[in-house]
């Protein structure tokens, strides 16, 4: 049975555990990463909607079909940066007018608040764009382990400093949001969240609480580093996949397929 980390309260899979099991974790990490990079740039780059709309779709694809992760899953991560990006979205599409202009439009006050062509269609761009980036960093998450990853970074000479801080706030927010968890729970068990009011004051209490933990935390995880030989360098058995021809072949076919959309889009193939 895979191992849970019990930070959601439906005992999601977290990424590092997705990513542990995925159907994509024997392609090498670098191959995996320079794909991610490449066809997210590729995206954000053409700012496009039809090519941010193939890139979000194509990567929820691979990363169904090939991670072997359950579209609820997928869905479930996704919902936070499509509550995000539906607000952020909205901000742009909504103008104040003094005169009731574009396709829709509603009387506040004096002013109009009003949906025009221009900035309908730059919401709209907007949000596939980011949706089709957000995609391709959750195809990499969810497909590659953090010690691989972390070593990818380390071969193209990122600072080990850096490097570490990465990987210790990354395991440090699981020990957080697990200390979070269990205060949460005992809180409900004594009806801590039953009203506005005391919802409000458990919150706060449970923040300084966990303010306190932290620090304690952070001690304990310190001296079992050191317990365990640290000097100052983390050292990752990290096991890293070959890189194959067929692999490499797949990714190219797909940015170059993704490049020709781009140029058809773009108008740079000619009539």
């Amino acid at each position: 049975m895979a191992h849970r980390h019990s930070h959601h309260h439906d005992g999601l899979l977290t990424l590092d555990a997705l990513a542990a099991h995925s159907g994509l974790r024997g392609v090498s990490p670098g191959l995996k990463t320079a794909f991610s990079v490449c066809a997210l740039l590729l995206c954000v780059g053409a700012a496009d909607m039809v090519v941010g709309m193939t890139v979000a779709l194509s990567m929820i694809l691979l990363i169904w079909r090939l991670g072997k992760i359950h579209p609820g899953r997928i869905a479930h991560l996704l919902r936070l940066p499509l509550v995000f990006l539906v607000i952020s979205c909205l901000v742009i599409l909504l103008e104040f007018s003094r005169t009731p202009v574009g396709l829709w439009q509603l009387r506040l006050g004096e002013s109009w608040i009003c949906v025009t062509g221009p900035s309908l269609n730059r919401s709209v761009t907007l949000f596939f764009q980011a949706m089709g980036a957000v995609c391709c960093l959750y195809f990499l998450s969810t497909s590659t382990p953090m010690p691989q990853l972390i070593e990818v970074l380390r071969r193209c000479r990122l600072p080990e400093l850096m490097i570490e801080l990465m990987y210790l706030i990354y395991r440090y927010l699981f020990v957080l949001l697990e200390v979070q968890r269990q205060m949460t729970v005992a809180a409900q068990a004594r009806l801590g969240y039953s009203g506005v009011r005391r919802s409000l004051t458990t919150a706060g209490r449970i923040s300084g609480c966990l303010l306190a933990a932290s620090f304690r935390r952070s001690s304990l995880c310190y001296d079992a580093m050191e317990a365990r030989g640290y000097d100052g360098r983390l050292a990752f058995l990290a096991h890293m996949p070959p890189l194959r021809a067929a692999h490499v072949l797949a990714a190219a076919a797909y940015l170059l397929a993704l490049m020709g959309l781009i140029f058809l889009r773009k108008g740079w193939l000619g009539p």
